[in-house]
């Protein structure tokens, strides 16, 4: 009976981890974010937006964000969503003037492990001579539900790094995170942060970003796990018909 326990605990877990799981593509949010009127959520600090696959927070904490034009928006006129018919969008209005954007998207709280992984989908307008260079980076909060940007002190990508005019995707490109460096399990949130110096309207760089088709999947169990755990229910099961 105790081993049928211990194995019924560790398939629990299983299922469990699965369960974490979510995909996100920003299609049952807000309403003012669906009818594309509502353009400064953030700015006003850390905002409970509610989506398909749970509430996340944005927060606008660039320079001047109370008086941006912009935060977090829908906008799928620019160019088609890469699935669906919305995507998430920052610009060079999250901030004023000449100025660092610094603006975040948080997600729902997980318990993080060693190998889950963050796959998004985002691109620019342009690449090449006459961009305005765009970074995005995405981070990791290991601090329960703190929406405090300074716990998002673990990176875990970057996409253009040094703000170069071929370092962003100008079509729509996946690019995939994966959570590593912890010591165990771990409570927190992943964030999407929109991270352009010298940006702003009046600044060398920063233009806009789509980001679409989220996907946050947990690390499965290690395949000599599950082995391990077949071969014992299968092993009960023999012991249980003698």
């Amino acid at each position: 009976m105790k081993k049928i326990i211990a194995l019924a605990l560790l398939a629990g877990a299983v299922v469990a981890a699965n369960a974490q799981n979510f995909t996100e593509g920003w299609e049952n949010g807000p309403a003012t974010f669906n009818d594309t009127t509502g353009l400064t959520f953030g700015n006003s600090g850390p905002t409970n937006m509610a989506f398909g696959s749970g509430t996340w927070v944005a927060f606008n904490n660039s320079a001047n964000a109370a008086t941006a034009p912009t935060g977090w928006f829908n906008n799928e006129t620019i160019w088609a969503p890469h699935g669906g018919t919305q995507q998430l969008t920052a610009n060079f209005n999250n901030t004023t003037g000449t100025n660092t954007i610094d603006n975040y998207m948080m997600s729902m709280v997980r318990t993080f492990n060693n190998g889950d992984t963050i796959k998004f989908w985002t691109r620019a307008p342009f690449s090449g001579a006459g961009a305005f260079p765009d970074r995005l980076i995405v981070k990791l909060s290991k601090s329960g539900a703190s929406t405090a940007v300074a716990d998002f002190n673990t990176t875990l990508l970057t996409i253009n790094p040094t703000l170069t005019n071929t370092g962003y995707p100008a079509i729509y490109t996946e690019f995939t995170a994966t959570v590593s460096g912890l010591s165990g399990a771990t409570s927190g949130r992943f964030a999407f942060n929109y991270n352009v110096t010298n940006g702003g309207p009046g600044g060398a760089n920063s233009d806009l970003i789509t980001i679409d088709d989220v996907a946050y999947t947990q690390a499965v169990p290690e395949p000599a796990t599950m082995a391990a755990l077949g071969l014992g229910v299968a092993a009960l099961l023999r012991r249980r018909r003698k």
